[in-house]
């Protein structure tokens, strides 16, 4: 349920300014604090930005709310009282494109020569788009010098699971490509290199 009270106008989320859905896998501070009103602490993590940068990420605290509410946040953590904030925090929401409206190459229905990959499609994380444009680019060069295409199954590859799941599915929230969503995990594992 929404948070109310004086100072729920202060949250875009609550408030309508924002209408999407949010990835499931990494909410806002106030996503968390509404949906665990129980709580009285959440976890942040405090990562350089750099090996020669002073400035720190405090993982844990995206959110859209206003500056003034993040400043005054962000001294409620310990040891972080005097910090100063570089880039506030801000929301961004994606609009994306149907991808049952897609080959299995990626490319569109509608416009054939004209393929997608990426959070276009959908998806959220660098690791699903970086999947996703190796699977269009390698079926452009396929289909622009008349190879079949490159669809390896489901058993084959975690990429074939997530390109599958969304030409077939679709997404109705920012898909991210776990394990457990291939059903042959284990042989899709067997593939991967072991240190040593």
């Amino acid at each position: 349920m929404p948070p109310s009270g004086p100072d729920s106008t202060a949250r875009p989320l609550f408030t309508g300014v924002i209408k999407g859905t949010g990835a499931r896998y990494c909410p806002s501070v106030e996503d968390k604090v509404a949906r665990f009103p129980e709580r009285d602490r959440h976890h942040v993590f405090l990562e350089p930005e750099g090996l020669d940068s002073p400035e720190i990420y405090p993982n844990g605290l995206s959110t859209s709310l206003p500056i003034e509410v993040q400043k005054a946040m962000l001294a409620t953590v310990p040891g972080l009282e005097n910090a100063r904030i570089v880039r506030p925090g801000y929301a961004i929401e994606y609009d994306y494109a149907d991808p049952v409206q897609l080959r299995p190459t990626l490319e569109t229905k509608a416009l054939p020569g004209l393929y997608l990959a990426g959070q276009i499609n959908g998806t959220s994380g660098y690791e699903e788009a970086a999947a996703q444009g190796l699977w269009a680019a390698l079926n452009v060069v396929c289909a622009t010098t008349g190879r079949p295409p490159f669809l390896p199954r489901r058993d084959q590859a975690y990429m074939a699971v997530l390109v599958d799941d969304l030409v077939t599915k679709g997404a109705t929230e920012p898909y991210r490509m776990f394990t457990s969503r291939a059903e042959h995990r284990l042989y899709c594992a067997r593939a991967t290199p072991t240190p040593g």
